[in-house]
């Protein structure tokens, strides 16, 4: 097949582009030429700014193709502009498209898990977070009305090498830089999907390889199974042989980690995590990698990166103060001293659940 990956260069396109060249397609990449991986060396680069409809017509020229997968750029151009010109469309929305996501009163709330048919967002001001939610609606819209036949992709958070916003970015940095510990608001409880570079390829590869049952289809990706923050933080940590103590404190005032280390600033809903089941039954999916030893090699990506800094990009959100994380530490943890010296309270003895009777017929001592 010819098949056209829009994008490829990120954490997830290259596994894309081998998969498909493991299955003996020929495979061309349509990116903004701004990275260019060796490894993609040996397939055909298409140079132009998928985010423009000008600038993809000009790149594309009027070719055909029998799939196209569109990884980045703006589906609502690169749908319509490759109507007609490709057999199987699938296209890599997200999961904040959901109702829910981002918390509001005219929205149903985010369920745990979300399957693909909880609604998504059909309206959103500009003025609110609901927006981008609004926007990824309006992109699968374009989708659909271009190419009836088409499969979304929602994808959660990703992890990977050459991330632009890496999520655990957070965590390894403040590991080299020594820090004693880190600050996780609520105790780190929030649970959040997330998927291996590796494994979000396979979710690609298995609707490309199943294209009539996945015709017409939504899918979420994802892990099986979700971290919660602290967990997530905890196993980076022993990865890369720290000693760090993670230490909670309420969101509201733990603001700072609130707004870098919880999805979109924080404002997002206290748990996403989706739902994967559709896509194992419908498409038989299959991770490829083991979650826990793809963090694994991607702290070893690190090791071997020393200069990689993404907190330079300007979308990256964590400032890393670490005056301002020292302070609030030592006063939040006075103001515990404090407090605890200044309400007398008494902890509750532990009962056992069951009833311990001492004579057959009788009740325990508790009168159960």
């Amino acid at each position: 097949m010819r098949v056209l990956v829009v994008g490829g260069t990120g954490p997830t396109g290259p596994h894309v582009v081998r998969g498909l060249l493991g299955r003996g397609d020929e495979v061309t990449i349509f990116h903004r030429g701004a990275h260019e991986p060796p490894e993609l060396a040996d397939v055909e680069h298409i140079h132009g700014d998928p985010h423009f409809r000008e600038s993809i017509d000009d790149a594309l020229d009027g070719r055909v193709f029998d799939a196209v997968v569109a990884m980045y750029g703006r589906l609502k151009h690169l749908a319509p502009a490759l109507a007609g010109r490709c057999g199987q469309f699938v296209a890599v929305g997200g999961v904040p498209v959901y109702q829910g996501f981002f918390p509001h009163p005219s929205q149903l709330a985010l369920p745990v898990p979300v399957t693909e048919d909880h609604p998504v967002v059909r309206d959103g001001s500009a003025a609110t977070a609901l927006a981008f939610s609004h926007r990824l609606a309006q992109a699968e819209a374009a989708v659909r009305a271009a190419h009836p036949e088409a499969t979304i992709l929602r994808f959660p958070t990703l992890f990977g090498p050459n991330n632009a916003r890496p999520a655990e970015w957070s965590v390894v940095r403040r590991v080299r830089d020594g820090r004693p510990f880190m600050i996780l608001p609520d105790g780190g409880g929030q649970l959040q999907s997330r998927c291996a570079a590796a494994n979000a390829a396979a979710f690609v590869l298995a609707v490309l390889n199943a294209p009539a049952v996945a015709a017409g289809q939504v899918y979420n990706a994802g892990e099986a199974t979700s971290w919660s923050l602290h967990d997530w933080a905890a196993t980076i940590a022993r990865l890369m042989g720290a000693d760090l103590e993670l230490v909670g404190l309420p969101r509201e005032i733990a603001v700072e980690a609130t707004t870098t280390l919880l999805p979109l600033a924080g404002t997002t809903a206290t748990h996403v995590v989706v739902s994967t089941e559709k896509a194992r039954r419908e498409l038989g999916y299959l991770p490829v990698v083991d979650p826990v030893e793809a963090l694994a090699e991607l702290v070893g990506w690190y090791a071997e990166h020393p200069d990689f800094d993404p907190a330079a990009s300007p979308s990256f959100t964590d400032r890393f103060d670490y005056r301002a994380e020292d302070a609030l530490l030592a006063e939040y943890r006075t103001a515990v001293r404090r407090l605890a010296a200044a309400v007398e309270q008494r902890a509750a003895p532990p009962i056992h659940s069951m009833p311990h009777p001492k004579e057959p017929g009788k009740t325990d001592h508790r009168g159960r």
